[in-house]
């Protein structure tokens, strides 16, 4: 049973490596205050977010001279049975400190990547990937806006850090992940490691009595 508990263990912090973002999950409550402030632009990390008609959303962050500003951006693939989310493609525009457009992406002209996500076994439509470097010191501006409701996500930074505690939250954190992606059910990493962990334990159970 021990070795069952070790391998399982193995198997989650592998998921964890494999991810490397850390999710969070926001609503309209979050923005009450006009805009949500991310905190360490650095710090790999994937907010998740269901646009209603008409709604436009901000979220901010300090910057300085000289730092890497990493973003992609994307919606959920539809499940199978549904319509197609390739079409919901909101205005994304991010604002120096200054308020002048540092850069507008529209959707309208981008043919997304299918991206794979291993975390959460999902699929999306990635429409921008973007790096580069910030000439000013201040509070930039990311603005979302969308003329029909939909489903968006939205990851900053490439340095991975996870606390025992968010290791923790996985169970709960896929179940989120996998919903928001009109999934339900376990990742395919996680039946694969139930299934092994059960051999394991079977395994052992059976050399006991052997």
């Amino acid at each position: 049973m021990k070795k069952t508990v070790i391998f399982f263990s193995m198997i989650i912090i592998f998921a964890v490596s494999t991810f490397a973002h850390i999710p969070t999950f926001l609503g309209p409550d979050d923005f009450v205050n006009g805009a949500y402030l991310v905190r360490d632009i650095d710090l790999s990390q994937i907010f998740y977010y269901i646009l209603s008609e008409g709604e436009r959303i901000v979220i901010t962050f300090e910057g300085s001279i000289g730092m890497q500003f990493h973003m992609l951006f994307g919606v959920p693939k539809e499940n199978e049975g549904m319509e197609s989310t390739k079409d919901f493609r909101p205005e994304l525009t991010v604002y120096d400190p200054d308020r002048n457009a540092y850069e507008s992406f529209v959707l309208e002209s981008i043919e997304p990547e299918i991206m794979y996500e291993f975390f959460g076994d999902t699929h999306s439509y990635l429409y921008v990937r973007h790096d580069s470097t910030l000439t000013k010191d201040g509070l930039y501006s990311i603005e979302i806006e969308a003329t029909d409701p939909g489903r968006v996500w939205i990851t900053f930074g490439l340095k991975e850090k996870f606390t025992a505690s968010q290791i923790a939250s996985i169970p709960k954190w896929i179940r989120e992940i996998r919903e928001f992606h009109y999934l339900t059910g376990l990742a395919k990493w996680e039946m694969y490691g139930l299934g092994i962990a059960g051999i394991l334990s079977a395994a052992s159970i059976l050399l006991i009595f052997l």
